[in-house]
């Protein structure tokens, strides 16, 4: 990656030369082996998607204003990366932070495509600008509340990680290939509304009673937002997935987006008797052993890589406490899919019900 990203930095204009300095920086530093892993590969694959737009930038059969804004959302995403390399940062925000930018600079494939509706484009260009400023203003060192700051700030903070992540999953969404476009634009639009009502309840320039109003109309577009992306997830075209596809994929997902000390102390009970004296500092991934098996793989607290056999049943029944259906779309994204097919195949293989997940099918 740092490979290619050099060769792309003798070919961007001018302006984006220090940008382009400090995105290889940001890539050498990650491959610290104190990184946890899902941290290490956000970081790349993020600096993977802006390629894309590097490369758009470059072709001069690309229009000015989409030029204009790819070299803005470039500028801003390698600023909020830098964000993620300060330690004073707590570890879980910087990984919702790598989550967000992650997920939201996946949809710079579709921004960049001819064929993406000139409305849609638009749309997402908005929010990767607004979703990437707020990421960046609300997940450094001198944005973390200080300890006489009041619970309110504290609440309102989360408030607005929670509304980061949620974008991101429609990021997630919109650019599947699979979301039929229909659905697909109303996500888009619902979306650009909801970042940009978040940035300007967070804008320190706007009045009081205008970040106000702002949070208010921002609570209910939220909503509806997330009533969005499950119908234009669920409407879909997938392939039916086997039960360890499925848990595997529904698991990954909620490793990436769910904060590791939830889940040390939700999988506290199914923790290997081996990694108990090191204990768990990131559980990364879960790859398909078998229906009854999933291999899960983990960093300890030592930074050693590892990973260990854990039971499909009693390990998605603990998600699912994690993650109930009410916010599932909004945290997962498009992998929700797979958390609703798991559940199905429990309840009809195991008799198993995993009730938060199959609520809706079940109504």
């Amino acid at each position: 990656m740092t490979t290619t990203l050099n060769d792309e930095k003798d070919r961007v204009p001018e302006e984006l030369a220090s940008t382009m300095e400090k995105l290889i920086t940001i890539i050498s530093m990650v491959k610290d082996p104190d990184t946890p892993p899902q941290d290490r590969q956000g970081v790349i694959e993020s600096a993977e998607n802006l390629s894309t737009a590097l490369a758009a930038i470059n072709d001069p059969d690309t229009p000015p204003e989409l030029r204009n804004d790819l070299t803005a959302i470039v500028k801003q995403v390698t600023s909020a990366l830098g964000a993620s390399g300060d330690t004073r940062v707590p570890a879980e925000e910087r990984s919702t932070l790598i989550l967000v930018i992650k997920r939201t600079t996946s949809t710079l494939d579709m921004i960049c495509d001819p064929k993406t509706p000139q409305n849609v484009r638009g749309q997402m260009v908005g929010t990767a600008k607004d979703t990437t400023y707020v990421a960046e203003n609300s997940f450094t060192a001198e944005s973390s509340p200080a300890p006489e700051s009041s619970a309110a700030n504290t609440g309102s903070k989360q408030a607005t990680s929670n509304t980061l992540v949620a974008l991101s999953a429609s990021s997630d969404i919109t650019r599947d290939g699979r979301t039929p476009p229909k659905e697909r634009e109303q996500l888009s639009e619902i979306t650009q509304q909801v970042s940009a009502l978040l940035k300007k309840s967070n804008d320190s320039g706007a009045s009081p009673e205008e970040r106000s109003e702002a949070k208010k109309e921002l609570e209910d577009k939220t909503s509806r937002m997330k009533d969005q992306q499950e119908e234009s997830a669920s409407a879909q075209d997938r392939p039916e997935e086997s039960l360890g596809k499925a848990a595997a994929f529904c698991t990954s997902a909620i490793f990436e987006s769910t904060p590791e000390s939830d889940l040390v102390r939700g999988l506290k009970k199914l923790i290997p008797a081996q990694w108990e004296a090191e204990g768990v500092k990131d559980f990364w991934k879960a790859k398909d052993k078998s229906d009854d098996t999933l291999d899960v793989l983990a960093q300890l607290q030592n930074n050693e890589n590892t990973n260990g056999p854990f039971e499909v049943v009693p390990l998605i029944t603990e998600l699912a406490e994690l993650v109930p259906h009410d916010k599932l779309f909004g945290t997962l994204g498009a992998s929700a899919l797979s958390c609703e097919q798991t559940a199905t195949y429990l309840d009809e293989q195991f008799g198993v019900s995993v009730d938060t997940w199959l609520s809706k099918s079940s109504e």
